[in-house]
């Protein structure tokens, strides 16, 4: 049953027969389920159109170029496919695409972004997915079991231009004025997730929406803080109310300098503009579940701050380990980190330098390219999953279906026509990690910690 606190807010931002629409849509509407594909994992016209195929495409997201309704079988689950493992596409809420059309307008392909509250990792993974090579992406995730979620998805998704760390953002702070862009997908009441998950709506009260204001300035000032004099804030929240929307667009525009920006939306998307100039997305007039977006820009004469740094960058000690495991190797620099060497583009060495010596806790970076076991380098779990792999580097493994779920569980699998030594395992075309040939076996390889935890 919907609060009639609830109701009572939603009067603020809708008319009233508006308000029973949404009611209605929210308590028997069924959520629709979207897709964004992967256009770099899956690199044939082809290859996507049999994903499509599979998954029961039914129409295009209007607003991203990769996002797709579908409408799968009964019984069906993502976790049973191998591309969904492979990271050919993310299952993505389609409101929340939104983001791509903010991005299209709003944000350069080459800029270095900072996602503020990215776990579990869809909207960092479409940001990755819009820059360019030559762009930068840092994400930000204050609780250490999603990061780890987060880190995940990045890996799967399989660019190299990323950086992940577990801080709390006022420690930020302490990168002066460094990005170009900034995402604040604020932590929130949730209302607009009330369809899809009706368990939270017992969990709705005056009291945590107002919690959640307050906690959500605190996140956009410390953000602020960080994106440099021109730049852009993109402030989102999976909620309905003016208290967490409007109210807190009028009060960065008040209280920060910001400038509030139009995004061009077609009248059909049926998007709402909200009094404040953001955008609502309300599941009675969208084909999405509930959405609040607002973009700012950051006033030109705001004095850009310099880094404050403890002087804990990056070493230029030799790590003795070579990148030749890579396509473009010469491209790339090795770091260690948190007892593993990771693969960096050269381009971006500053960038990471800049997040590490502010004593940020950076948690991964590029490419996962190996740890050391004995003597022996071993590669690890990221490097099979990323796009810059040089596979011919290494024997391949390729696996049947009911092979690779196995794989995906961890269990024993075959040696197939390999030799003795490292093995890439691939499945329809789709790399998934690694595996050990010792002779009469392949030790399995796959992290636990990935692995499908159920066969039915």
């Amino acid at each position: 049953m919907l609060s009639k606190d609830f109701i009572g807010l939603l009067v603020e931002v809708l008319p009233s027969d508006d308000v029973e629409k949404l009611v209605a849509s929210i308590e028997t509407g069924a959520a629709p389920k979207s897709i964004r594909v992967n256009d770099q994992k899956l690199r044939s016209r082809e290859q996507i159109i049999d994903l499509l195929d599979s998954l029961g495409v039914k129409e295009s997201v209007k607003w991203c170029n990769w996002g797709q309704y579908i409408n799968v079988l009964d019984g069906f689950r993502f976790v049973d496919d191998i591309a969904f493992h492979a990271g050919g596409y993310y299952v993505q809420e389609a409101s929340s695409m939104f983001l791509w059309r903010v991005l299209e307008q709003k944000v350069s392909r080459d800029a270095v972004m900072f996602d503020a509250c990215a776990a579990p990792g869809g909207k960092s993974t479409l940001i990755n997915q819009y820059l360019s090579d030559d762009g930068f992406l840092v994400s930000n995730e204050f609780v250490a079991k999603r990061c780890n979620v987060l880190i995940e998805n990045l890996m799967k998704w399989g660019r190299n231009n990323w950086l992940v760390t577990n801080e709390g953002l006022g420690k930020y702070e302490r990168l002066g004025t460094m990005f170009d862009a900034v995402l604040v997908d604020a932590p929130c009441s949730g209302e607009g997730m009330f369809r899809k998950d009706p368990e939270t709506i017992g969990e709705w009260s005056m009291e945590n929406v107002t919690m959640c204001q307050t906690r959500q300035r605190e996140i956009v000032r410390s953000a602020w803080q960080t994106l440099k004099a021109g730049g852009v804030m993109i402030y989102s929240t999976c909620t309905y109310n003016a208290m967490e929307d409007e109210e807190n667009v009028e009060w960065i525009v008040r209280e920060l300098g910001g400038t509030v920006e139009d995004v061009s939306v077609d009248e059909e998307w049926g998007i709402v503009r909200a009094r404040c100039g953001g955008y609502h997305f309300f599941p009675h007039k969208v084909k999405g579940e509930g959405l609040f977006v607002a973009v700012l820009r950051k006033g030109l004469r705001t004095e850009d701050l310099r880094l404050r740094t403890d002087d804990r960058g990056l070493r230029t000690k030799n790590l003795g380990v070579g990148t030749d495991w890579l396509r473009e190797e010469k491209r790339f620099g090795m770091i260690e980190l948190n007892g593993e060497y990771w693969a960096v583009r050269n381009d971006y060495m500053e960038v990471v330098d800049s997040v590490m010596g502010a004593g940020l806790n950076v948690r991964a970076c590029g490419v996962e390219y190996g740890y050391m076991k004995g003597k022996d380098l071993v590669p690890a779990p990221g490097l099979a999953l990323s796009l810059a792999l040089d596979e011919s580097r290494f024997q391949t493994l390729e696996l049947e279906y009911d092979e690779a779920m196995k794989y995906l569980r961890c269990e024993a699998i075959g040696t197939g026509d390999t030799e003795r030594g490292m093995v890439l395992v691939k499945s329809g075309g789709y790399a998934l990690g690694w595996a050990k040939n010792v002779g009469n076996r392949c030790n399995n390889l796959y992290p636990s910690f990935w692995r499908i935890r159920t066969k039915d």
